[in-house]
């Protein structure tokens, strides 16, 4: 009997020595699984560049990079610049851990670098941007993976060199102009600058691909005092500028009154309440004093906005034409005083020239072109914008119908629709006006032969092609 209570006794022991075996071995093992396959993975921290860097220029450029760890953290970014046998340090980031089991904090990281190669000591010409990172896994005998990326860049501090290539420069006040310059590097961004009022130029119109051209306007409220000079910046963000010589005319402006009726009120301002739907209810004063102000702003924001669909390229020819057989009843730049009851209640400047003919008499294009608008714009009315090219448009408004549609190209005296009373007009008249990109510009130097060659024409002449 005593012998049987031995060999259960052995039995049980045998039998529990491989399971406590086994736990000892699952202890030991499954931290050592998890140390290999999470906290010494393998996976390199991803490195990315926010914008291609291709070139540096002499003032400070920002640099941002974004580099991303998901499995272990982010341990440190460095970023340097090889030029020839010398490495610059640029940045260096250290970023914290959050423990052994943990690893990094940050996941995904957006470091930005000012890179200024003046107070680096480096000289214009080709070098490598390098950036590494490293994560907190404990490979590499705790170092962690690395990943890395490199660049070759540019280093230009050279501001690009402008030359005047036209000569004499006459503008008006409220007037169009010309320039046409040389530019020793291709710079992506150039042109006029009118006191505070920049004017793109452009290349590739004459065969030189050096050679570029900008009109620009004089705004009517402007002086002889306005700064106008050519601006250019290259590739790396190096900026130069060079004056323009020019001659401003000055020029006065009529004024000119205006009385508000009631039955004008009563008459346009129900065709407004759409836009001011608060005061639909309200005094008609006062719902066109918020027209007059406020949706002018506006629409005149639009205009300069659709000024910007522009063909590289001079489409039009020759003198512009006017409304055929029409007095003009409004000029450009009217300084205008408008009365109610006898009180003055607001002032505004009439930015084209009101042209009056027979009721729906047929409107030409003034010049060859592209229409770009053509629909209701607020006080304007019924409207079409014509690009002639290189920046410069006609507007027609206050039509009563349109014939073109956007996207049609035009020729000079095709008919593009007829007068009418649409916007605020007070009867049937075509307002009609040109444009220099943003800014609304006196239309009969358009019209004018001689003005065209004296300051347009010749000046593309004299290049060639």
């Amino acid at each position: 009997m005593f012998g049987r209570r031995r060999s259960l006794s052995g039995r049980k022991e045998r039998s529990v020595k491989p399971i406590l075996l086994f736990f000892v071995i699952l202890v030991i093992a499954v931290p050592l699984i998890w140390l290999f396959f999470v906290r010494m993975e393998g996976t390199a921290p991803i490195v990315e560049f926010e914008s291609e860097p291709f070139f540096i220029g002499s003032s400070s450029t920002d640099l941002t990079v974004t580099i991303k760890d998901s499995r272990s953290g982010i341990r440190k970014v460095w970023m340097g610049i090889i030029a020839g046998d010398r490495e610059v340090e640029v940045l260096q980031q250290n970023f914290p851990s959050g423990g052994f089991f943990v690893g990094g904090k940050e996941k995904s990281v957006r470091v930005t670098a000012q890179i200024s190669p003046e107070e680096l000591g480096l000289a214009d010409g080709k070098a490598v941007l390098k950036i590494e990172a490293r994560d907190y896994s404990l490979r590499h005998w705790g170092k962690g993976n690395p990943g890395s990326l490199e660049k070759e860049i540019e280093i230009d501090t050279t501001p690009p060199s402008i030359r005047m290539v036209s000569r004499a420069h006459n503008i008006a006040q409220g007037g169009a102009g010309l320039v046409i310059y040389r530019l020793a590097e291709t710079c992506p961004k150039s042109g006029v600058m009118v006191g505070e009022e920049f004017y793109p130029g452009y290349g590739g119109y004459f065969s030189d691909p050096t050679i570029h051209l900008a009109f620009f306007a004089m705004d009517y409220r402007a002086d002889k005092t306005t700064r106008i000079t050519i601006t250019a910046q290259d590739a790396a963000g190096n900026q130069s500028s060079a004056t323009i010589a020019a001659h401003i005319l000055p020029k006065t402006f009529r004024k000119d009154s205006i009385n508000l009726s009631d039955s004008f009120l009563s008459h346009k301002m129900p065709d407004f309440e759409r836009f001011f739907p608060e005061l639909a209810k309200g005094e008609p004063l006062e719902l066109f004093l918020a027209v007059n102000q406020e949706l002018r702003d506006k629409d005149d924001a639009a205009v300069a906005a659709i000024t910007t669909q522009t063909e590289k390229n001079i489409l039009w020819e020759g003198p512009f034409l006017r409304l055929p057989g029409s007095a003009d009843r409004a000029q450009f730049a009217d300084s205008r005083t408008y009365y109610y009851g006898g009180k003055i209640v607001d002032h505004q400047h009439h930015m084209g020239i009101d042209l009056a003919s027979t009721t729906h008499a047929q409107i030409p294009a003034a010049n060859h072109g592209k229409v770009v608008f053509a629909g209701d714009q607020g006080i304007y009315g019924n409207t079409v914008i014509i690009d002639h090219g290189f920046g410069l448009m006609s507007l027609y408004s206050h039509m009563s119908h349109i014939e073109v549609a956007v996207g049609d190209s035009v020729q000079k005296g095709h008919i593009i629709g007829r007068t009418g009373a649409t916007g605020m007009a007070g009867g049937d008249h075509l307002h009609y006006t040109t444009l220099v990109h943003h800014t609304f510009t006196n239309p009969i130097e358009w019209w004018d032969p001689a003005w065209i060659k004296n300051n347009i024409t010749s000046k593309i002449e004299e290049v060639g092609p």
